[in-house]
């Protein structure tokens, strides 16, 4: 065991699940739209780390952070908030090299995801 927390805390997505009225088909489609709507924003992050451009980074990791949070990615959400309040003071330090720990982190999540719909 490495120690390290889940990439997804499960109580958080029960807990989307109880405010959905426990539909759990509506709660894969939001999971879905999440999934396919983080990888557009890594994507913007990445295009923003390229043009060397802390201003474009905000939106991007403002977005991810938030919707990364409703499902329980607490560690991707830490990552986005630092990306996003670096981005607000104007400079991204290692830019490219942290939205790949993004994308990485992602990855985790969204398998993460797939084993506890799974286990549904």
């Amino acid at each position: 065991m490495t120690g390290r927390a889940p990439a997804v805390d499960r109580g958080a997505l029960e807990r989307l699940v109880e405010m959905t009225g426990n539909d759990p088909v509506f709660v894969d489609e939001l999971v879905q739209t999440y999934l396919e709507d983080a990888d557009v924003q890594v994507e913007a992050m990445r295009a923003a780390a390229g043009l060397g451009s802390a201003e474009a980074m905000i939106r991007p990791a403002h977005s991810l952070k938030a919707n990364s949070l409703s499902v329980g990615a607490d560690q991707l959400a830490e990552q986005c908030r630092q990306l996003e309040t670096d981005g607000r003071s104007g400079t991204v330090d290692r830019a490219r090299e942290r939205v790949e720990a993004v994308a990485a982190e992602l990855g985790k999540v969204k398998a993460e995801l797939t084993r506890l719909r799974a286990d549904r």
